[in-house]
């Protein structure tokens, strides 16, 4: 399977063959352009001179045919350019979406983001400030027409171009920081209500919202103010450039008049001159009206670019394993290491092996490094350096999707998805109804399903929850072990349990345990750690002892001893 562009202007590369259409078209529609301006010369200078009725037929006809021709020219290319849009949209939806979510794709924050940059793009690639782009190069064929019919003429056109490209930079130059500021509020606020909304609850327990309140209000008052400026800058300009248009227009028509009187021109290329002269300006107008939406579309692209590049990093994944053989989940932790952004070490460089059918309980005090190491395990950590050994394969080499199906994690807070129970269970694939019951009752949560008034098929929303705390840990279970994983890995799956629950919890590790799979679990109740195999305590980042259980409780009750031990 071919390898996704690692940027955006990869992905441009595959409309090669769009762009050509688009200025094939763009060619059509320009050159037809000239075919008012034909007209009234013919009809200046051939019909009223021979006063012949079937010649101002003849070319009215021919006329209305080259119109026709010139209206379906630039209707076909629109749609190629929308055809191209929502191709376009296509190709990068899913991969936009993937890379939303993924922890490690820093340029965009989330896949509502990536979606609203990937519509600025669509929304300028269909608008006619793309089309402006194209019949910009154009406007040389309307200054030679102009030449031909007078070198004053011509002349003057040259000059007024140059006057409407001072005006397209000067806003270009005008409208670039009032722009920038206005994006940089417009994203502040966004990002300031995601964070608000993920913990609403909170919010309102501890009273926060009017405080909260207000500083949203001075956020939108400053966005708004900024818009404002930007709107004002935008629209001043416009108005600048309207008023340079028709004043250049004019003039060329009084020029032309004089050459006119003079008898250096005939009537008919007097008009047609202002014709001209009109079509030559528009695109700059046109790229001066859009001009704030192509910078926007530029920045969405500029963000975009990014996110692709920092998901291509890295050679892709080669799969090692023979086809169908599955993953037996003996895990070799090789100088595993992690380091905040600063430098601090959160994970010291650690050696572990983890064996198919064996426990293995964390323990440590807050901010020892439990979680971190788990998530290490679970491949989703930031910044780890050393290596994993997946069945003594390198995790780096082996595909993602392949290193998730034989996981199964629980994190610390579980996060379900607005769905049906089922859907959650079955990590929103099509659910096996047998596979979905039977990890439900292994994890002990599926006769409280039942009691639910549509069972299985109960939503879950954010908004309604129909769970308790230690019914969610138990579902997240469930989800943990629906694809019977060879490795699972659970970080205070208790917390929330009480009695019955814990021991439906114990049952169900009891059981995968019997069943062949690695279990990496962090917990502090001791119920759960009896049934452990190995402990591994952790202290500020590093290993303080690992080994058999029974000879680590030991340790560590020597170390309660001893006041000097760091040990907890």
């Amino acid at each position: 399977m071919n390898r996704p562009p690692a940027s955006l202007r990869g992905y441009l590369a595959l409309f090669r063959r769009e762009a050509w259409a688009i200025a094939a078209f763009s060619m059509v529609t320009n050159i037809l352009m000239l075919a008012p301006t034909l007209y009234l010369l013919q009809l200046y200078d051939r019909v009223l001179l021979s006063r012949s009725e079937m010649t101002l037929l003849a070319v009215t006809l021919i006329t209305v045919f080259l119109f026709m021709v010139m209206a379906f020219s630039d209707w076909v290319r629109s749609m190629v350019a929308i055809k191209a849009g929502v191709r376009f949209d296509q190709l990068l939806t899913s991969r936009l979406f993937s890379l939303g979510l993924t922890t490690q794709a820093p340029a965009l924050n989330g896949t509502h983001q990536a979606m609203q940059e990937l519509t600025f793009i669509r929304h300028f690639v269909t608008s006619n400030g793309l089309f402006a782009f194209f019949d910009l190069p154009w406007t040389l064929l309307y200054v030679a027409v102009l030449f031909v019919l007078s070198p004053i003429l011509g002349t003057l056109a040259i000059a007024l171009c140059l006057v409407q490209f001072g005006l397209a930079l000067w806003n270009q130059r005008s409208t670039a920081l009032p722009l920038e500021k206005t994006a940089e509020a417009r994203q502040q606020g966004l990002q300031f209500l995601d964070s608000k909304l993920r913990n609403i609850e909170t919010l309102h327990v501890l009273g926060m919202l009017p405080s909260l309140w207000q500083r949203w209000v001075s956020i939108q008052s400053r966005w708004h103010a900024l818009d404002a400026q930007a709107n004002q800058v935008q629209s001043r300009n416009q108005q600048v450039n309207k008023f340079a248009r028709y004043t250049m227009q004019s003039g060329m028509l009084g020029v032309a008049a004089l050459l006119a009187v003079k008898g250096d021109i005939s009537i008919g290329a007097m008009i047609a001159s202002n014709v001209l002269i009109a079509r030559t300006l528009q695109p700059f107008d046109v790229i001066v009206s859009t001009w704030k939406q192509f910078i926007q579309a530029k920045a969405s692209a500029s963000n975009i670019d990014q996110l692709l590049a920092s998901a291509h990093g890295e050679e892709d994944p080669v799969y090692l394993t023979t086809p169908g053989e599955p993953i037996k989940g003996r895990l070799a932790l090789v100088q595993i290491a992690v380091k905040a952004s600063g430098g601090k070490p959160l994970l010291r460089p650690l050696n572990l092996d983890i064996e198919p059918g064996e426990i293995l309980g964390i323990l440590g005090p807050s901010g020892s490094g439990k979680t971190t190491l788990v998530r290490c395990i679970a491949g989703i950590c930031d910044n780890r350096e050393g290596e994993i050994l997946v069945d003594g394969i390198a995790l780096s080499r082996l595909p993602a999707n392949v290193y998730a199906a034989a996981i199964g994690y629980l994190p610390q807070e579980v996060a379900l998805l607005e769905g049906s129970i089922a859907e959650n269970i079955a990590r929103f694939t099509q659910p096996d109804p047998e596979k979905v019951i039977q990890a439900a009752q292994t994890a002990g949560i599926h006769d409280a399903i039942l009691r639910l008034p549509r069972g299985y098929d109960t939503r879950i929303d954010a908004e309604a929850p129909v769970l308790s705390g230690g019914q969610r840990q138990l579902l997240g279970l469930a989800r943990a072990i629906y694809q019977q994983p060879a490795v699972i890995i659970l970080d205070e799956p208790n917390s929330h349990l009480d009695d019955q629950g814990e021991a439906s919890l114990i049952t169900a590790l009891l059981l995968l345990k019997n069943q062949g799979k690695a279990i990496v679990i962090v917990s502090h109740r001791t119920h759960i750690l009896n049934i452990t195999d190995k402990l591994l305590v952790l202290d500020q980042g590093a290993m303080v002892c690992h080994g058999p259980r029974d000879q680590v409780i030991a340790e560590l009750n020597r170390a309660r001893q001893t006041p000097a031990s760091k040990v907890a």
